[in-house]
């Protein structure tokens, strides 16, 4: 990582913090297996292998691309599955309450593709790519059917949280849900999701830290057919969308499949966007050598991160030089993700953080401040 500094007490300092960052545990959500699929498989002949393999590498693509399908100029790749795989494993499928007594057990082909390879194909198709920081986002479903009015718990396991966290895993999106517990039901219920209150969301979903809230709101409308109101917050920004009337899983799952949608909008980065770099960053709240590794840590493992250059510290904040992939929005989206960075106050950041002696802070400056947790 580069780092530029004029005073020796403070490569002291960068010396110290470069033992402690490998120690040091990120924030953000990091999805893993984001290049690893599990596809059913009739058996352990090549020919099923190779078909098995093909799928397998169409959701790869769709997690790593964050398109819903396999983009067009990709789908070559697929007739040659086996170049991208690192290693295949065949198994069991977890036992179905469904299937008729003394039937075999479905078999399941796990495959492990090779990051540097498929970036590679993604990137000469001039497809998008999406790394593996990606919003923890909470469920708020206001459900309405036969059993009644209920806001979905982490508990349930009906064929509507299968199929939620399918649509989760496919996209490559982590998916919370609410405990349902005496605190949360007292502080929410199906009314104020169903209203999309969104003050009183938003205190009642602090307790489980996410990066994004989704509130969603499912009634029926005719025989067998369900409608859907849909909210989602990321930060200071609502998007709201209607699913028209239909099946109830797709209905339910359409809320995370848009989720999803506008999630790559604004994290994936063309692999043919140009770099930025030299862009000016303050982090308020840096008041310990601790806080100062962990805040390094992240910056650097952000995947549009090329490089940070360590300028100084000073009253409490840190000073920093990035040099990104994409675009400052691409940038700016990523700063935020795991919790740890939230946007300061601007006034107060100009204010306080040059110190004396030294230049203003440029108008351009992206000002954050450090957000204490574990």
């Amino acid at each position: 990582m580069p780092v530029k500094t004029p005073h020796h007490p403070f490569i002291c300092l960068l010396a110290a913090i470069f033992w402690m960052v490998a120690a040091v545990p990120a924030r953000a959500a990091t999805v893993t297996g984001l290049y690893e699929a599990r596809v059913p498989v009739v058996d352990q002949s090549s020919s099923a292998r190779t078909a098995a393999l093909q799928q397998a590498l169409a959701v790869v693509l769709v997690k790593v691309t964050g398109a819903r399908s396999v983009p067009g100029p990709l789908s070559a790749a697929l007739g040659d599955a086996a170049h991208y795989m690192q290693q295949y494993r065949y198994e069991q499928a977890p036992p179905d309450p469904n299937a008729q007594s003394g039937a075999a057990p479905a078999l399941l082909l796990w495959a492990r593709f090779d990051p540097r390879v498929v970036n590679e194909a993604v990137s000469a198709a001039h497809a998008p790519l999406w790394g593996a920081e990606r919003p923890r986002t909470l469920v708020w479903l206001a459900l309405q059917d036969s059993t009644g009015a209920r806001i979905l718990p982490a508990t349930d396991s009906s064929f509507l949280m299968q199929a939620l966290t399918a649509a989760a895993d496919q996209r490559g999106i982590v998916l919370l849900f609410p405990q349902m517990d005496p605190v949360d039901r007292a502080a929410i219920g199906v009314p104020d999701v169903a209203g999309f209150s969104a003050d009183r969301i938003r205190q009642a979903s602090q307790r489980y830290k996410p990066d994004a809230v989704l509130m969603g709101s499912i009634t029926p409308f005719g025989a067998g057919q369900y409608a859907a109101h849909w909210q989602l917050i990321t930060g200071t920004q609502q998007e709201t969308w209607v699913t028209p009337p239909g099946d109830e899983v797709v209905t339910v799952v359409d809320g995370v499949q848009v989720s999803a949608d506008r999630y790559a909008a604004r994290y994936a980065i063309a692999t043919d966007a140009g770099d930025i770099a030299g862009v000016s960053l303050v982090v308020q709240g840096v008041t310990s050598l601790d806080i100062y590794a962990k805040v390094l840590s992240y910056l650097s493992g952000l995947t549009p991160v090329r490089a940070v250059h360590v300028q100084r510290m000073a009253e409490g904040s840190a000073y920093f030089s990035v040099d990104a992939h994409g675009s400052l929005d691409n940038l700016q989206a990523a700063l935020t993700l795991g919790g740890l960075l939230a946007p300061a106050d601007t006034a107060i950041a100009t204010a306080t953080s040059a110190p004396a002696g030294t230049t203003s802070i440029p108008a351009q400056t992206l000002l954050y401040r450090y957000v204490p947790g574990p």
